[in-house]
């Protein structure tokens, strides 16, 4: 997060460039399947392969800025809670998140190896740091093990075991949270550079503006839907 002002303004900076980088991954994968939508009609074999890359590592930048989103806010409130309930509750949805988070990345591994191996090679060390971040936070905050109880006996679900509800959510650390929170987004930092380096790759963009040129020229309406995106 920006931390050149006050917390607050430095979170309420980064909840607004998260957001646009939201926004701006699901308007363009919107845009996306209406233009395959339409060609298809007119030209049944098109390949829109460089197309479903884009949505697909757009699918796993929104994933990245949901998380940033969840987490700052959380960081945020954690900053300004007035008691110790609080805390606990929004420590709770930072180990959900985080949790989820990765449970959901997993899904894509295939996916970012495939394109760090095979498409974009000079990018596998690249990817490779970004998991090897993702391995020592594991480790260190022993996700398999007690990030996964709180998960499932506290923040996901109310365990009916009371006693490992409660003697687990006394020994929160607003403190030990908070850093936590810093270490992931380190690791969405350098995922989210890794995946606009792709987007950045001079072909992937040429091959996306030729299909792009051919919509336009079938589809009258497109530069309306654009705009109407923005």
């Amino acid at each position: 997060m920006i931390m050149n002002t006050s917390f607050n303004e430095s979170a309420n900076k980064s909840i607004t460039i998260f957001t646009n980088q939201l926004d701006t991954c699901q308007k363009t994968n919107s845009l996306i399947e209406y233009i395959k939508t339409h060609l298809k009609v007119i030209e049944d074999n098109l390949d829109f392969g460089v197309l479903d890359l884009v949505k697909k590592l757009n699918d796993i930048s929104s994933l990245v800025n949901i998380a940033n989103l969840d987490l700052t806010v959380i960081s945020k409130m954690l900053y300004d809670a007035s008691n110790n309930w609080e805390k606990i509750f929004l420590i709770k949805n930072a180990y959900l998140t985080i949790f989820e988070t990765f449970k959901t990345y997993d899904k894509h591994r295939k996916f970012l190896n495939d394109v760090s191996t095979i498409t974009y090679p000079f990018l596998k060390e690249e990817l490779w740091e970004v998991n090897n971040l993702i391995k020592k936070f594991k480790n260190k905050y022993k996700y398999e093990s007690e990030m996964s109880v709180i998960r499932n006996n506290i923040s996901g679900h109310i365990s009916d075991n009371v006693e490992l509800y409660y003697n687990t959510i006394i020994k929160f650390d607003a403190n030990e949270t908070a850093l936590m929170i810093v270490s992931f987004l380190e690791i969405t930092l350098n995922l989210q550079n890794f995946l606009t380096t792709i987007l950045l790759q001079e072909q992937l963009k040429k091959d996306t503006e030729d299909i792009i040129g051919k919509a336009r020229f079938e589809m009258y309406d497109l530069d309306k839907k654009i705009n109407s995106l923005k």
